[in-house]
């Protein structure tokens, strides 16, 4: 519920909306481009991020990303949790500050997002 309420606080600043729009059209271009050898066309993406009826993409395309939508906004959800943690133990005085709550809890959870690997089994 908490991760829900994340994504509409995100979608309902447009700020923050078009902050995640262009990152998560940078994070589909650049992965795209770096597996494939016909580089995606930005137009379309940016397109596709608006209404996934709109632009020109290929069904590969398209399903590529859907997946990388996944991930990126997965891995904003985690993000949004791991800062409010922080803030929290530090009110508590449990850590020091964030350079301290990063160095203990960032080696146990550094996956890559959206692969299906338990973030830090011990929460």
């Amino acid at each position: 519920m908490l991760m829900q309420e994340l994504g509409r606080i995100i979608q309902e600043d447009p700020n923050l909306c078009a902050m995640a729009m262009a990152d998560k059209r940078k994070y589909i271009i650049s992965k795209w481009n770096a597996s494939h050898n016909e580089p995606i066309d930005e137009d379309a993406v940016a397109l596709f991020l608006c209404d996934e009826n709109r632009g020109n993409l290929t069904d590969e395309q398209r399903a590529f990303a859907k997946e990388r939508c996944a991930e990126f906004e997965f891995c904003n959800q985690v993000t949004a949790f791991r800062l409010f943690q922080c803030g929290e133990m530090m009110r508590q005085h449990l850590v020091s500050g964030p350079a301290e709550y990063f160095r203990i809890f960032q080696p146990q959870c550094a996956v890559p997002c959206g692969r299906g690997i338990p973030l830090c089994s011990g929460l």
